[in-house]
Formats: C-alpha cells, sequence, structure tokens
C-alpha cells in the first residue's frame, strides 16, 4: 500500500489505523492500551511523525479551550 492510499484509507475508514500486528483496527489497539496508546504507536498508526501528532494534538487542545 502507498502513502496516498494510506492515507485515504485512515481518512475514509472509521476503524483503519496502519499496524498490521492489531490487524489495522483501531479497536484491537483501543482493546490492548484501553488506557491511551503510546505516542509511537499514535503516530505509527496515523502514518504521522510524533512530532506531527504532538502539533495535531495542541491544535486540538487550543480549539476546545477557546470554545469553553
Amino acid at each position: 500500500m502507498t502513502r496516498d492510499e494510506i492515507k485515504l484509507k485512515i481518512e475514509t475508514d472509521p476503524v483503519f489505523i496502519n499496524i498490521k500486528r492489531f490487524d489495522y483496527s483501531i479497536e484491537n489497539l483501543i482493546d490492548r492500551y484501553p488506557d491511551g496508546a503510546p505516542l509511537r504507536l499514535i503516530a505509527q498508526a496515523l502514518n504521522m511523525t510524533e512530532e506531527e501528532v504532538q502539533e495535531t494534538y495542541n491544535n486540538v487542545l487550543t480549539k476546545l479551550k477557546a470554545k469553553f
């Protein structure tokens, strides 16, 4: 699967993650890490760098804080 195909699958399939050992399923990842997965796994699952994940997380928090 190419990087573009993976990106499209992540954006359109609500359970798809880019980790074969979890059968490409976010549900399996959540079962294994119910209290939150390590940053490196989140990055791998979303086909992002750890820095991109952290930046996205910070942006979401900023937007949420602005709403309340």
